[in-house]
């Protein structure tokens, strides 16, 4: 094994938060009491590249320009985990990742909420970050939107509804994600959502951040436009963001788009209120839901100018009879 591939910390326990920072050059042996059947069999058969602590580092499961996540698998209890790697070496590039490079683990660790993915351990060597967090068995939901063409009402009402409550156990901690897309939506061994990266994400007042946000970041079809306008703005921008996953979800489309993409294009669109139409075979009842999150003129008419102030809160949205019905599994 190349020396570049044997990062390895030195232990690193199942407790959120804590944090290995020695550093050594070799892989660690599995533990002797592992040696039999069925545990010694699970980590014998385990694809892995390297050991970092307690944990076997596995195949691929997803990358970003700075991270890849990857299986992963404790060698003392033989539970699999997904481990999102961060390289040191190509954050420095980034001056703004560089900056917040621990921040997405210290908010994670004031989280814990049934729809957000729980972060298991931290552990860091000289040129990694490792932020370990419960696998998801049912893969991403862009897979099966992508499979399904577009989701049935009644699944998207399941999925939005578990979203919101998500969100506003966020937004009642302090934390605003910033980056709400589809892409950062997993589902677990029950077809439940879990919400995950919280690379983007920023907690006013209590890691001492600064509020209101006025950085510009996320991804451009999901973001509010007074986060692409780089305006201050608060936590009603993930709101925003709802609007358009739950948009998605039902049409496995987007609800603003400009071809070729051109940014400015794109946040005029969202200001002129140029929404694509919905299909007409959806419910009368989740139009005014859609309109609200994604600040339909339905909703703002009373202003002549788009106002991120007059957006739905959570507690609004959820208590609409389409998101009740969600719970009875009716669609109105």
């Amino acid at each position: 094994m190349p020396a570049a591939d044997r990062d390895a910390a030195v232990d690193g326990h199942r407790h959120v938060g804590q944090k290995a920072t020695a550093c050594v050059g070799t892989d660690v042996p599995l533990p002797a009491a592992l040696g039999g059947a069925p545990a010694g069999d699970i980590l014998r058969s385990f694809y892995h590249t390297k050991r970092v602590g307690n944990y076997l580092i596995g195949r691929k499961l997803g990358e970003g320009s700075f991270a890849k996540v990857r299986e992963g698998l404790h060698a003392t209890t033989g539970e699999k985990v997904a481990v999102k790697v961060i390289d040191k070496r190509k954050a420095k590039k980034d001056s703004y990742v560089t900056k917040n490079l621990r921040r997405e683990g210290q908010i994670q660790q004031m989280i814990r909420h049934p729809n957000i993915t729980q972060l298991l351990d931290i552990l860091e060597t000289e040129n990694s970050y490792y932020l370990v967090m419960e696998l998801c068995p049912g893969g991403n939901l862009m897979n099966r939107i992508y499979e399904k063409k577009r989701l049935e009402e009644k699944e998207a009402q399941k999925y939005v509804r578990q979203l919101v409550m998500a969100v506003e156990h966020l937004h009642r901690a302090g934390v605003v994600h910033r980056d709400l897309k589809i892409e950062n939506l997993l589902l677990d061994e029950n077809n439940n959502i879990k919400l995950i990266d919280f690379g983007l994400s920023n907690c006013a007042g209590i890691l001492g951040y600064s509020d209101p946000f006025s950085t510009q970041c996320g991804s451009p079809a999901y973001a509010a436009p007074e986060l692409l306008s780089r305006k201050k703005y608060g936590p009603k921008v993930d709101v925003w963001s709802i609007g358009v996953n739950m948009y998605a979800m039902l049409t496995g489309t987007l609800p603003f788009t400009v071809e070729p993409f051109n940014l400015r294009a794109l946040h005029q669109k969202m200001v002129d209120k140029e929404m694509n139409p919905l299909p007409p075979e959806l419910s009368s009842g989740m139009r005014p839901v859609t309109y609200t999150g994604c600040l339909d003129p339905a909703w703002c008419h009373i202003q002549h100018h788009v106002t991120h102030l007059h957006r739905a809160s959570q507690e609004l949205l959820i208590n609409t009879q389409w998101f009740t019905r969600a719970t009875t599994g009716q669609v109105c």
